[in-house]
């Protein structure tokens, strides 16, 4: 029996049909690992204002936005409970910025995965904006997945493991042992270099191989040479007919992101499976993490 690495699971919501999904997979993920669940609403809190400087939207339509977001998250909650019986699941509705939410809880509940869905549709023009999954993957403070709208499976029977980058890869392959474990699951190791770091990559992903042969009777592994690392892994995807892809959170040509060309949107745009970025947790003192929970968003932060 493998260590159970997942124990706590954040899963925010806007009630729209992508975050009713993420949910459900992380149903299925709390039943096997045991893990409970945080639900997290974030109201809207904005003012508008007129060119008169008359307030059009403000108090009471934030109070109902909170009213909205509690009686929503207790039917979602009751409903799943109904039908799964013995998990943990509580429930909070915050007002203020999302990640900022959820970097609160996950320090708080000590969380170990953020479970977020994406509608599907991670073009270059979406993500030349920006979104919100995008800005969660970037920001939290522990590993994130990504569930597009499209992936309907409860489970992952075949785990894609890329080894691109050297970082943390003890960590990640904890976790996807863990997540084997829970599912049955074949790792198909898959490692994916350019020339500049070839030889440090290549001798990781033989270590790698070597403690998996000690830890799984079935394994794949392939070492391949990409200069588009992003392309290859999403076309391995869609070979091995993967269901989820674990990999590094860390993002390559990050300085690219403005213009879509770096690791994590091209493997967004390109992949319709869920996507489990690790990232070691990271705790930020009460002192450092401001809280904005109690703060109007549209004024600025005290401080």
């Amino acid at each position: 029996m493998m260590e159970n690495d997942i124990k706590t699971l954040i899963v925010p919501t806007d009630f729209s049909e992508k975050s009713e999904n993420a949910l459900r997979l992380a149903v299925q993920i709390a039943n096997r690992h045991q893990a409970k669940i945080t639900l997290i609403h974030v109201a809207e809190t904005y003012h508008l204002i007129d060119r008169t400087g008359r307030q059009i939207i403000g108090a009471d339509t934030v109070q109902q936005n909170i009213d909205s977001g509690i009686q929503n998250l207790l039917l979602t909650k009751n409903k799943i409970l109904k039908e799964n019986t013995g998990l943990q699941i509580k429930t909070s509705v915050k007002s203020g910025y999302l990640v900022e939410v959820l970097n609160d809880f996950i320090r708080l509940e000590d969380a170990d995965m953020v479970i977020i869905g994406t509608s599907g549709e991670q073009n270059l023009k979406k993500l030349l904006l920006g979104s919100c999954s995008y800005s969660v993957l970037c920001n939290v403070n522990c590993s994130v997945l990504l569930v597009p709208l499209s992936f309907q499976k409860n489970d992952f029977s075949k785990i894609l493991f890329p080894v691109r980058v050297t970082e943390n890869l003890d960590t990640k392959l904890k976790l996807a042992l863990s997540i084997a474990d829970k599912n049955n699951s074949i790792i198909s190791l898959y490692g994916v270099s350019d020339e500049q770091n070839l030889p440090a990559l290549q001798q990781e992903f033989l270590m790698l191989k070597n403690k998996l042969k000690n830890k799984m009777k079935t394994f794949k592994s392939e070492l391949v040479f990409a200069y588009d690392k992003a392309e290859a892994i999403s076309q391995a995807s869609k070979d091995e007919n993967s269901d989820i892809l674990i990999l590094n959170g860390k993002d390559e040509l990050h300085w690219k992101s403005i213009f879509a060309e770096n690791f994590f949107k091209k493997i967004i745009n390109d992949t319709d499976v869920a996507l489990l970025f690790m990232k070691p947790k990271t705790k930020t003192s009460t002192e450092e993490n401001t809280d904005m929970n109690h703060y109007d968003i549209s004024l600025p932060i005290p401080g």
